[in-house]
């Protein structure tokens, strides 16, 4: 596993670490401190927040590397992942401020979610235990790897695990049976409907990537982003995991809709968010 932590100086990049740690990696990761500045006179003031940094990963027991950037903070991570490996980006937000480190949430955070092609975590409200996750997917094969990834990242948290779908509440089709609108996860499931066979998949998936969290299927009905919202709010959740890169299989227009429900989940989810 190797995972990059970027920071500006400020103490919002101690937040990313934190959650980083609470996801429990196994001690053979790596992790990378990317500290960026707009100037190239702020070496001491990163320097300051690489050990802070270090000491909140302290018993993590991982290999820790430095690394030092200057410019643009979206430019800056792109490039690095782009000449480098990495499983995870992470980044902190500084309380309820909707802005994370010293960078405008507006453009970094949305920037990266159109171009990164590898997960990325926006830390903000963490908790002293990540006791629970929201991990939500699609009735599309291309969820199933959001799925797959989404859950290897999660799959060492001691963490109860919700895998999450909204079905709509009006029929895509004339001849959709009514019953689909009233199901459950469970009664889908049963039943064998669409939504259910692609939920039972799903649990299998995270078994194969040896989740240890206890999982539960949950179905709701309505527009996606206010009933995510809702089951954040109603079940108090530390961590939200979505799908919000290209995967092959996805047409043009399921990505312009993916853009636009992860840009708003992002922005107004008040937990952690992981994009997968």
């Amino acid at each position: 596993m190797r995972v990059l932590i970027c920071t500006d100086g400020s103490p919002a990049a101690e937040a990313a670490a934190s959650f980083v740690s609470r996801l429990s990696f196994p001690p053979d990761t790596v992790i990378s401190l990317l500290g960026v500045s707009e100037t190239d006179g702020d070496q001491v003031h990163l320097t300051s927040s690489f050990e802070r940094i270090e000491r909140t990963l302290d018993g993590a027991r991982h290999t820790i590397q430095r690394k030092i950037g200057y410019g643009n903070a979206a430019e800056n991570i792109q490039k690095e992942t782009e000449e480098n490996s990495y499983d995870l980006v992470a980044l902190g937000e500084r309380g309820h401020q909707r802005g994370f480190a010293g960078w405008k949430i507006g453009s970094t955070v949305n920037k990266l979610a159109r171009t990164l092609t590898i997960p990325f975590l926006v830390a903000r409200n963490v908790p002293l235990r990540l006791s629970k996750i929201l991990l939500c997917t699609g009735a599309e094969a291309p969820s199933l790897e959001t799925v797959r990834v989404g859950g290897r990242l999660i799959s060492t948290a001691r963490a109860e695990i919700i895998l999450l779908h909204v079905m709509s509440q009006v029929a895509m089709r004339l001849d959709s049976p009514p019953d689909d609108l009233l199901d459950t996860a469970q009664s889908a499931i049963q039943r064998g409907t669409r939504e259910g066979q692609h939920l039972k998949q799903a649990l299998q998936l995270l078994s194969q990537v040896s989740v240890i969290g206890a999982v539960t299927p949950c179905l709701r009905h309505g527009l996606v982003v206010d009933e995510v919202l809702a089951e954040l709010e109603e079940g108090q959740y530390e961590l939200l995991v979505i799908g919000g890169h290209y995967h092959h299989g996805r047409s043009h227009w399921e990505e312009f809709l993916l853009e636009d429900v992860a840009g708003q989940l992002i922005h107004r989810a008040a937990c952690a968010v992981l994009i997968v």
